[in-house]
């Protein structure tokens, strides 16, 4: 079994392909077709992001072929794209890489704060915590995964479905509110008035 970092580590795509599944099946909570569709999708997406991360990297075949540097296809650390096209160096690599990273442990952690959260309150309306100004953390921390992925490893399937996914689920997100419009009425209405659908709202 390899471990090493670098291409054709398959192992390491199943390894990062099964814990941000559970992930997404588990913090974001898929209830009806619909989520599960979306589901399906963001788990499609993070298949094509470690594919290509520790897998077969076509998206960096293909940047070598157009830039003829075929350090993008054998150099695992060209992988951060973004600073080599840039002309930023490896110190502009290291720097997507923290940056990418930080999002997405970001991410991770607003989505699982609010997921502690929701399963605290027992179905009624969660209001005080993350909850207090943003209506969605766990769709928030979901992007902020996304964009941090895009940053510190980008794939051309990757770019083209970021803003599909980010639509996907602000209307996910506007379906749950509806819902909790009809369920809660008023309250949820003065509570719309005072927070932010996925990012704290900058005055009351």
């Amino acid at each position: 079994m390899n471990w090493q970092v670098g291409y054709h580590n398959w192992w390491l795509v199943t390894f990062y392909v099964v814990v941000v599944g559970v992930f997404i099946f588990g913090i974001l909570r898929p209830r009806r077709r619909t989520e599960w569709r979306s589901a399906g999708m963001a788990q499609g997406w993070v298949i094509a992001l470690y594919a290509e991360m520790y897998g077969l990297p076509l998206t960096m075949y293909l940047v070598a072929w157009l830039t003829g540097q075929s350090e993008y296809a054998t150099d695992h650390f060209r992988g951060h794209a973004w600073a080599y096209l840039f002309g930023w160096g490896e110190t502009g690599a290291i720097m997507c890489d923290v940056l990418g990273q930080l999002c997405i442990v970001m991410g991770a952690a607003l989505g699982l704060a609010g997921w502690r959260q929701v399963y605290r309150g027992g179905g009624g309306l969660v209001r005080t915590g993350l909850y207090r100004r943003i209506r969605h953390p766990q769709y928030t921390g979901f992007i902020l995964f996304l964009i941090g992925s895009v940053i510190n490893w980008p794939t051309l399937i990757t770019l083209v479905m970021l803003p599909v996914l980010v639509v996907v689920y602000y209307r996910l997100a506007k379906q749950e509110e509806a819902d909790a419009l009809a369920q809660f009425g008023d309250e949820y209405r003065r509570y719309q008035a005072t927070s932010g659908m996925f990012w704290p709202r900058l005055r009351d």
